[in-house]
């Protein structure tokens, strides 16, 4: 299975440290985020990995090389370079949905399945566990997490037998609406995923799109089985100063584990 690092963003709340450093390369316990994202890729067993740029690309380039130093192959998809019809680069990312259509041909060389991770965010998750948990003929097995202190981070609907119901068009704004939701509950999408190829089919090509609103939401209103898991671990989307403090927090206490220290050898 190969991967794919989406570290195309313009990290517009972070400003205005984003502005001296793409997102993906702020470092959390010493690390940049885009470096442990390929890391736990690694542990877990991926060795392919793809990874889409655009804003001040080159710290993160740089940084990862070709990817030999992590004992991986890291694919670089640089979204400042003209599509097919466009007379000059890109003024804008492509989108979640857009980045992953355009590393297509790319993703189906490595199977008819790749993992998805955000490389601006910070987690602990067993990226080999997620891989193992996702069902043959599911169109996709998202990892969620519930975190009161953010209720309006959560978006989907998690259903007690497994299965995604519903993105939310209106999150909840309260923890008493967040907890309305039972049975079942309402998670964040960490950005974290096993996505069948299929869903590639669905984004359209050559332009801006969104993973949820182009491809998974549409998907789901026409029957195809969308799961969510809900491993064990720590999840901060570190999209805020105080949210990035709590993230480096997390990862320096993490040290002691066996499952950190195998990370920053």
């Amino acid at each position: 299975m190969r991967a794919f690092v989406l570290a195309a963003g313009l990290g517009t709340r972070l400003r205005p440290l984003t502005r001296l450093v793409p997102k993906p390369m702020v470092a959390v316990g010493d690390m940049p985020l885009v470096e442990r994202a390929v890391r736990q890729l690694a542990a877990a067993g991926v060795d392919e990995i793809g990874v889409n740029v655009y804003h001040q690309p080159e710290p993160i380039l740089a940084h990862l090389g070709d990817g030999s130093r992590f004992g991986v192959r890291i694919r670089i998809f640089d979204e400042r370079e003209a599509l097919p019809g466009e007379a000059a680069g890109r003024r804008e990312p492509l989108g979640t949905g857009g980045g992953l259509k355009a590393a297509e041909s790319w993703l189906r060389e490595g199977g008819d399945r790749f993992l998805l991770v955000n490389g601006d965010a910070w987690h602990s998750f067993d990226l080999a566990a997620v891989m193992a948990a996702h069902e043959p003929g599911s169109l996709a097995t998202m990892v969620v997490h519930v975190d009161r202190r953010r209720p309006e981070l959560h978006t989907l609907d998690c259903r007690p037998e497994g299965r995604v119901r519903r993105f939310l068009a209106r999150v909840p704004m309260s923890v008493d609406e967040l907890e309305a939701a039972e049975p079942g509950f309402l998670g964040i999408y960490t950005g974290v995923a096993v996505y069948d190829l299929r869903l590639l089919e669905r984004l359209p090509a050559h332009r801006v799109s969104g993973l949820v609103l182009h491809g998974l939401g549409p998907a789901l209103a026409e029957g195809d089985a969308i799961r969510w898991l809900r491993p064990e671990g720590l999840w901060v989307d570190c999209g805020t100063i105080d949210e990035l403090q709590r993230a480096d927090i997390f990862a320096r206490s993490l040290r002691i584990l066996p499952s950190e220290q195998a990370l920053l050898s």
